[in-house]
């Protein structure tokens, strides 16, 4: 291969290729900065002034962002998980008070392994007041498997707890263009249910790519109302600058709870 040319592209799983983005995940996290913490925003308001508030972080990333997030609304209790091993241990590394897990939404054993680090004294230790899922991580989660995730979330939060997450709109023509945006909206008017788009990282030598889910304000609502949560509130908010923005100018951002 030449100096400078680009390796072809090979397709991974989203786990394998995170465990490679885990070593310029930080770059990233600074790109968006105001995105990351207008959704911050809306995730302190849900948390509020509650005691003893459980905290639970699904998709974690490095966990620079999640010790951000103790740190504004000082939860007495933080549970994270991430598919990726390497995620996980960075995260541990970053957010020390955290009982960080190396498992994916929608495992079979998930609930099981939360309650391993529950205070086994209460009965809802292995339940949470607030759970969060930030920078389009159900976007990365098998179609096969998302509504599975999205009921274990409804069934492990408290009762009056919050669901906030953030995803890709697939309507954001300010991070798509008009074209794309037009021909999705054409698209989701006989075939509704969104659409995947391939993202890519270079890791040295090789180049990985993996495929992540674009979503429509209404599949999200949706999807909320299949797994029994309930949509309290759905924004749009610019990438890059975390502005508040219309349906064709921003990010998803949602909170829910449990129905």
């Amino acid at each position: 291969m030449s100096k400078g040319s680009t390796p072809p592209a090979t397709p991974v799983t989203s786990k394998r290729f995170y465990d490679a983005y885990s070593r310029g995940y930080s770059s990233y996290l600074e790109r968006h900065a105001g995105y990351f913490r207008a959704v911050e925003r809306v995730l302190a308001e849900a948390a509020g002034d509650r005691e003893g508030l459980a905290l639970l972080d699904v998709g974690t990333g490095t966990g620079e962002r999640l010790q951000r997030i103790v740190t504004d609304i000082r939860p007495a209790r933080v549970v994270a998980i991430d598919e990726s091993p390497e995620m996980a241990a960075l995260a541990r590394k970053n957010c020390p008070s955290a009982e960080v897990l190396a498992i994916p939404l929608a495992a079979p054993q998930l609930p099981a392994a939360l309650s391993s680090t529950s205070d086994e004294t209460k009965s809802d230790g292995a339940k949470f007041d607030l759970v969060t899922c930030l920078s389009n991580v159900l976007g990365h989660v098998p179609r096969t498997q998302l509504m599975t995730g999205l009921k274990q979330v409804r069934t492990l939060l408290k009762p009056g707890g919050s669901f906030v997450f953030d995803v890709n709109n697939r309507y954001n023509a300010v991070s798509y263009g008009r074209l794309r945006v037009i021909r999705n909206l054409a698209r989701d008017r006989v075939l509704p249910g969104g659409g995947d788009f391939t993202t890519a990282y270079r890791n040295g030598d090789e180049v990985l790519r993996t495929s992540v889910h674009l979503f429509s304000p209404s599949e999200v609502a949706g999807l909320l109302r299949e797994s029994g949560l309930t949509m309290t509130f759905l924004g749009f908010r610019d990438y890059t600058t975390g502005r508040e923005r219309g349906r064709f100018g921003g990010s998803i951002v949602a909170k829910a709870v449990s129905a």
